[in-house]
């Protein structure tokens, strides 16, 4: 069981472009889209090119609109000598269309400038619960990222925004379209009517791989918002990531959602390990996308959201929400999910695993042999101490204990100690595997297991409908 802080980039730029129609549209740099509509196109995938995470802005009589602020004091300071490029207006508004930091970290410079900053309140939220932990990671694990950062002034947006709010900022309108939950809960989408563009933030992505990895994303609805931004009268789409577009990267955008989901809930099915599954899906037509690395991380989303509707455990157990889905697979006959939480006493694990049997008892021996294929076919080594009775779901089920760590040629070190029960229902064999990685302190080890198997005590069958 490995101890790891997944924080997933930002990432991915390919300079691809799909459907524009305006020679010069589909550079990097300052692009002028329409009269008074301006994109900055980011020159690269690097931290230095800011992750490839786009921006731009509106400029109006009364002020100037900004949209997204980049990765980095130094990146927006780039876009504000771009705004002063074409204009002395000040600027009154910025709108962030979601909360990742590419998108929002150079928030201090546009309000030093007197900018309102705006958004919705998820991304307020999001930006203030994130931001931080996001610069510690970097602090304590890329010290050349953090010098890009260190001087980064957390800002969140002080104004929200609801959905077809309109700004006039003299002589131009903007109309800010939020459609729910999508790439992110607090998605927001800045269109300007008058110039037929709009800026998509995180939803659309050119060339990209897109992040499907945030929690308060919803794949559905991402697939009929693209589906709603297709139906506008939209002439220039500025993704999130990636160069200018029309209508051809929406497509390009579901294709790639749809066609990750269909493999991944295949794969599911199939018992395929989530790892094995991140390790050879290919999407066709997004092979030349660059920050391919980022294909795993969607991998591991989709698996995450899509193994409780396909397996359909039929029990439920108290666990608490730092507990994630790690892995699952099968149906409601056959299966297993994997849980995991990361907590200040070590890593837990909970595996619940399925499948129907004649068997009518459970002794010790039944769950020696288990243990002996899981060393078997896995990547521990695992000694049993002893067995026990442990209370699953108000029965005193058989369990056996013991102590475990990795094999030499897994690559991670470490290990702890681990229950695992077995109990039979209704002519369902449920097997419980209970693990803890304290690194080897023994008082950890055993708080952790006393929790563990007060959480497995939760275990409930629930009657199928018929």
């Amino acid at each position: 069981m490995k101890r790891r802080f997944v924080l997933s980039a930002l990432l991915g730029f390919v300079f691809v472009f799909h459907g524009c129609e305006k020679k010069g549209i589909d550079g990097t740099g300052l692009v002028k889209l329409a009269d008074r509509v301006y994109a900055m196109i980011a020159s690269g995938p690097t931290g230095v090119e800011g992750l490839g995470a786009n921006s731009g802005f509106v400029v109006g009589r009364n002020g100037v609109l900004v949209i997204d602020t980049r990765y980095t004091p130094a990146l927006a300071n780039d876009l504000l000598r771009a705004i002063r490029s074409v204009t002395s207006a000040p600027i009154t508004h910025v709108v962030n269309t979601h909360y990742h930091p590419d998108h929002v970290w150079g928030n201090m410079v546009f309000k030093a400038q007197g900018a309102v900053i705006m958004a919705r309140p998820e991304t307020r939220e999001a930006i203030a619960r994130y931001s931080p932990a996001y610069l510690d990671f970097y602090k304590e694990r890329s010290k050349d990222t953090y010098d890009m950062l260190k001087d980064i002034e957390i800002v969140t947006p002080d104004s929200i925004v609801a959905d077809n709010e309109e700004i006039d900022l003299g002589g131009i309108k903007v109309v800010l379209r939020c459609l729910g939950p999508a790439h992110t809960a607090g998605d927001c989408i800045v269109i300007v009517p008058k110039g037929r563009v709009a800026f998509t933030g995180g939803l659309l992505s050119n060339g990209y791989h897109p992040n499907m990895g945030d929690p308060g994303g919803d794949f559905d609805n991402w697939v009929a918002t693209l589906d709603r931004l297709g139906a506008l009268n939209i002439r220039y789409f500025v993704p999130g990531q990636g160069t200018v577009c029309g209508r051809e990267a929406l497509e390009a955008e579901k294709n790639y959602i749809g066609t990750l989901r269909n493999q991944c809930v295949q794969d599911i099915k199939r018992l395929v390990p989530m790892e094995q599954a991140a390790a050879s899906i290919v999407i066709p037509g997004a092979e030349g996308y660059l920050q391919p690395n980022i294909l795993p991380f969607n991998v591991q989303a989709v698996y995450r959201r899509e193994i409780p509707a396909i397996v359909r455990p039929d029990f439920t157990l108290d666990l608490p929400p730092e507990f994630q889905i790690m892995d699952g697979g099968g149906s409601t006959k056959l299966g297993f999910i994997r849980w995991a939480a990361a907590m200040k006493t070590g890593s837990l694990e909970v595996e619940a695993q399925w499948k129907r049997t004649s068997t009518r008892e459970v002794i010790p021996q039944d769950i020696a042999a288990i243990v002996a294929r899981y060393v078997e076919t896995g990547g521990q080594e695992m000694k049993i101490d002893g067995s026990k009775r442990l209370d699953v779901g108000g029965e005193k089920a058989v369990a056996s204990y013991g102590t475990w760590k990795y094999k030499k040629d897994t690559g991670p070190s470490g290990g702890g100690v681990w229950t695992w029960t077995l109990v039979i229902r209704g002519g369902t064999l449920y097997s419980i595997r209970l693990a803890s990685d304290a690194g080897f302190d023994a008082r950890e080890e055993k708080m952790n297991m006393m929790y563990l198997e007060r959480l497995a005590s939760t275990f409930r069958v629930m009657p199928r409908a018929s």
